[in-house]
């Protein structure tokens, strides 16, 4: 899903590994408990032949007409079935809802992630193995097993999700320039002290460039052009202004002019687009960007909420609402038509 280097994005995959009755299940109800207490989401993956609707029920009735998906709920939870994806651990990350920090993926089968293995059988070549259990000893191998997963959880939560937000926009691709645009976000949230993503129209942010970085921005604050709490001026500058309607206060955060040099020499990969992911990731704040207090509120005309004026052009006849007229001599002209007839 990613190219971005390890320790900066999840979900973190964990298989949990070894025969029928050997205890997988048993190991991961205890991971499950130890992690979701710590405050992280955590996803029990598990491929099976067995159906997932008894036949005489309901649902296997109507399961078996190959609905395209089919909602269940009862008082404890809610279960989503759409056709079965490809079998690979991969295609079923792919499946699992946002924000989930740990996918624990009970197999029998070897697969491409570090491993919890049953003593009952031995290692895969290559085989990353975090630990090892048997039966009398499921408490203490999952309990040494917490300590063996942390490291390979991602180092900023906040920032993993962040990243991972922007890049569903982006087309599931990390760029520099996306990377970038995910920290410079966060920055200018952080320095309001406003949660994102913002759902309630409380944070502005005017963007100064067209470029990835818009996609990150978007993603991470939640606000939209749609919304009127994102607004394009493309002066073709990597920065953004975040006002906070309810302070009555913004910043405007800007990527340093000598960023590029630092990125350069920031040690890494001999690839330079991975050397600025590498950087743009690591760098602290001050390194990456100036922050300066902005004091002018929005126009009225640029605030969420329905249009404050509507006028015609008065030679296209066309409506024109949010103060984007233009008074000429002629009359009340949209912007289009101003401009066609300047001199």
């Amino acid at each position: 899903m990613t190219d971005l280097p390890a320790g900066f994005i999840g979900p973190t995959a964990i298989c949990v590994r070894g025969p029928s009755r050997s205890g997988k299940t048993a190991v991961c109800e205890r991971l499950i408990v130890a992690f979701e207490a710590r405050g992280l989401r955590v996803a029990y993956l598990k491929r099976t032949h067995h159906p997932l609707d008894l036949p005489e029920k309901a649902s296997g009735r109507v399961w078996q007409r190959r609905p395209s998906a089919m909602v269940i709920r009862d008082p404890e939870r809610l279960q989503v079935t759409t056709p079965a994806p490809e079998p690979a651990v991969q295609d079923l990350l792919a499946a699992l809802p946002d924000g989930i920090d740990l996918a624990l993926v009970e197999t029998h089968t070897p697969e491409p992630f570090p491993a919890l293995v049953s003593d009952t059988i031995d290692p895969a070549p290559d085989e990353v193995v975090l630990g090892r259990w048997t039966l009398p000893t499921v408490d203490a191998a999952a309990t040494a097993a917490v300590d063996a997963i942390i490291p390979l959880l991602p180092v900023d939560r906040q920032l993993d999700h962040a990243l991972r937000a922007a890049m569903r926009v982006h087309g599931s691709h990390a760029c520099a320039g996306l990377v970038l645009g995910t920290r410079l976000a966060l920055q200018g949230a952080r320095a309001l002290g406003v949660d994102v993503p913002d759902s309630s129209k409380r944070l502005l942010v005017t963007v100064e460039t067209d470029r990835c970085a818009v996609d990150a921005i978007q993603a991470v604050t939640g606000c939209r052009p749609g919304k009127r709490t994102l607004r394009l001026l493309d002066y073709g500058k990597l920065a953004a202004t975040f006002f906070d309607q309810w302070a009555g206060r913004g910043v405007r955060v800007a990527v340093r002019g000598d960023l590029r040099e630092r990125a350069a020499d920031f040690p890494g990969p001999e690839d330079r687009h991975d050397r600025q992911r590498l950087a743009y990731l690591q760098l602290a704040p001050a390194d990456l960007f100036t922050v300066s207090p902005t004091a002018p509120e929005p126009s009225q005309f640029d605030l969420p909420g329905p249009p404050r004026r509507r006028v015609l052009c008065g030679l296209c006849g066309e409506e024109v609402s949010d103060g984007r007229e233009i008074v000429t001599e002629a009359g009340t002209r949209c912007r289009p038509c101003a401009a066609a007839a300047a001199p």
